[in-house]
């Protein structure tokens, strides 16, 4: 995420060593689960977390198909599990009607919610591209994503804050900003969340930064997906970030740096978790480890470590 020519994935290698949805507008979709609470001893109410997996830490070199990942999830005891499209995402089932349908019967049938969709698109199509018909493309992506998400059950849109071309940080901000206002309709209008992801870019990688443009775009389906992983590889203080954004956070990422797996690198975790507990999130962890070469031991170590880490 640091050069100019990295991926999402290549970011994910290097920062490993790699619904609840939100309560969208007033509508809670099919994939996302209420907010739950346990009552301790001393009467003081604790959220219940729910823990899913990006497709990839699923599948890894295996290379899964959906339904196959569906299945792995549920076999391993994960809640939900986050789709991710690329640069030619409308040539996938979750870009039609009907292959929505057949997804939609494979996630019930395999008991794993989806409650978020990963535009992994927005490496390619961005709004911040200086070209004028790349930035549109990218105000489409969102607005059919919005309708997909919405069919799926999905309750939030993970849109990383891409600047492809490298443009002045500011321009890219406002650029940023821009499109978001012009696309907030649609998911306003179907109820989910666009939640956009610090990822190391430079006009969006400080905590302030996020926290403006969330603020400027003025929307209530406009949230951030937090990722303490890319804050620690980028040299930002997570405790620090997670009070400011506060209730803006819509879904959290978790991965580890320096480390294949949970609680072997430098992301402090427990500490994390807490700051999330004092904020109010009780949203999804989302996992986004490494998947090493072991796409499944891996994904249910670091699913039993979480786990633990949420007690």
């Amino acid at each position: 995420m640091f050069k100019k020519t990295i991926t999402r994935r290549t970011f994910l290698k290097s920062t490993t060593a790699a619904a609840m949805g939100c309560f969208a507008v007033g509508t809670l979709h099919d994939g996302a689960i209420p907010a739950q609470s346990t009552e301790g001893s001393t009467g003081n109410k604790k959220p219940v977390f729910h823990i899913g997996a990006l497709d990839s830490v699923l599948s890894g070199d295996d290379r899964l198909s959906w339904e196959q990942a569906f299945h792995r999830a549920g076999e391993l005891g994960f809640e939900g599990m986050e789709l991710g499209v690329g640069k030619d995402y409308d040539q996938t089932e979750l870009w039609n009607p009907e292959g929505r349908r057949r997804l939609r019967g494979i996630s019930e049938a395999a008991g794993v919610l989806t409650p978020s969709i990963c535009l992994h698109s927005y490496w390619t199509y961005s709004f911040a591209d200086a070209n004028e018909a790349m930035r549109a493309r990218a105000v489409r992506l969102a607005r059919e994503a919005a309708v997909a998400a919405r069919e799926m059950g999905a309750g939030n849109i993970l849109l990383p804050f891409t600047n492809p071309g490298s443009v002045e940080a500011g321009l890219a901000r406002e650029r940023w900003i821009a499109g978001m206002k012009e696309s907030a309709p649609a998911a306003e209008e179907a109820g989910v969340v666009y939640c956009l992801e610090n990822v190391g870019t430079s006009f969006a990688d400080k905590p302030e930064d996020i926290l403006a443009i969330v603020d400027a775009v003025g929307s209530p389906a406009v949230k951030v997906y937090y990722d303490a992983g890319n804050a620690v590889s980028s040299g930002y203080d997570p405790l620090h970030a997670i009070t400011l954004l506060n209730k803006r956070i819509g879904q959290v990422h978790v991965k580890e740096v320096r480390g294949h797996s949970l609680g072997d690198g430098i992301v402090p975790w427990p500490k994390i978790i807490q700051a999330l507990r004092d904020i109010g999130y009780s949203g999804w962890f989302m996992l986004e480890t490494d998947s090493t070469k072991d796409p499944e031991t891996a994904a249910r170590k670091n699913l039993e470590t979480i786990r633990r880490l949420l007690r």
